[in-house]
C-alpha cells in the first residue's frame, strides 16, 4: 500500500533516501531513522506517525527486494533464482504450497485456505518452468510480535522443504546486543535462532557469535547459492 500521490514521499522516494543514506556513512539503522524523522515532519497526512507506519513496512520490504536483485546478480544466480513477493505470485502450485487448509471444529463444512503471505519468496527456476521454492522471507525492521504468526508457517513450509527466514533492521537492537556479547540471553534471541532456518541483519558490524543463523545481509546471495548446490 503506497502513500497517497501528493504526499512528498511514497515508497520509491523512501527507498531512494535509506539508500543515499547508507552510502553516504550511516549504519542502517541510523539511515531508516534519518528516513522516518524526514517522512513525519513532511508528511501531509492527518497522522504523519500512522502514515509512516502505513507505508514503511513496504518500503523496507522493496529495499530488501533491490538486494536480492542486485546478489543474485553478482552470484550468477539471474535465471536460475527468481524474487518474488506474495501478491504477484502468479504460479497456482506456489500459492498453494505456501498455503494451509484449515477445517472447522465445530461442524463439518467446507474449509478455509489460508495463505502464509509471506514478504518475499525465492523460486528455482529451469527457463520457464518452477522447480520449486526454496525459501521465504519474513521481512520487518524489529523482532516485535513476529513469533506467533511465523512459528506457525515456519513449522508448516520447512515440513515442505522450504527454509523460512527473518531480515531484520533490528531496531529494538535486541539481537545485536546479545550477538556483541557472546550469548544469545533474551527470550526473543533464543526463540529467534529456534525458529528461523537464517536470520539476516542489516548491520555494518561483523557477527562472531551464532553464525549458523544469524548472517549479515551480504549473504543472502551466498546462501541460495549454498542451497542450489546442496540439494
Amino acid at each position: 500500500m503506497q502513500t497517497r500521490s501528493d504526499e512528498p514521499f511514497n515508497i520509491e522516494k523512501i527507498v531512494e533516501e535509506f539508500t543515499e543514506h547508507c552510502k553516504a556513512g550511516k549504519s542502517p539503522r541510523d539511515a531508516w531513522e534519518a528516513v522516518k524523522k524526514k517522512f513525519i515532519q513532511k508528511s501531509t497526512a492527518s497522522d504523519p506517525k500512522q502514515a509512516w507506519k502505513t507505508v514503511s513496512g513496504r518500503a523496507f520490504e522493496e529495499v530488501i527486494r533491490r538486494e536480492f536483485e542486485k546478489q543474485i546478480e553478482d552470484c550468477g544466480l539471474s535465471g536460475e533464482i527468481d524474487i518474488q513477493q506474495w501478491e504477484d505470485i502468479k504460479n497456482d502450485l506456489v500459492k498453494r504450497i505456501l498455503s494451509d487448509t484449515l477445517w472447522s471444529r465445530c461442524t463439518l463444512e467446507e474449509p478455509y485456505e489460508v495463505g502464509s503471505q509471506v514478504d518475499l519468496i525465492a523460486i528455482e527456476k529451469r527457463g520457464e518452468q518452477v522447480v520449486r521454492v526454496l525459501s521465504v522471507y519474513s521481512c520487518k525492521v524489529s523482532l516485535r510480535e513476529r513469533f506467533q504468526q511465523d512459528l506457525y508457517w515456519a513449522e508448516k513450509l520447512r515440513g515442505r522443504g522450504i527454509r523460512f527466514c527473518f531480515i531484520t533492521l533490528d531496531n529494538d537492537g535486541i539481537l545485536l546486543r546479545d550477538l556483541e556479547g557472546g550469548e544469545l540471553k533474551s527470550k526473543q534471541s533464543k526463540m529467534a535462532a529456534a525458529l528461523y532456518d537464517r536470520i539476516y541483519l542489516l548491520t555494518d558490524k561483523e557477527i562472531q557469535h551464532c553464525e549458523r543463523v544469524f548472517r549479515t545481509i551480504d549473504q543472502l546471495g551466498e546462501d541460495l547459492k549454498r542451497w542450489l548446490q546442496a540439494d
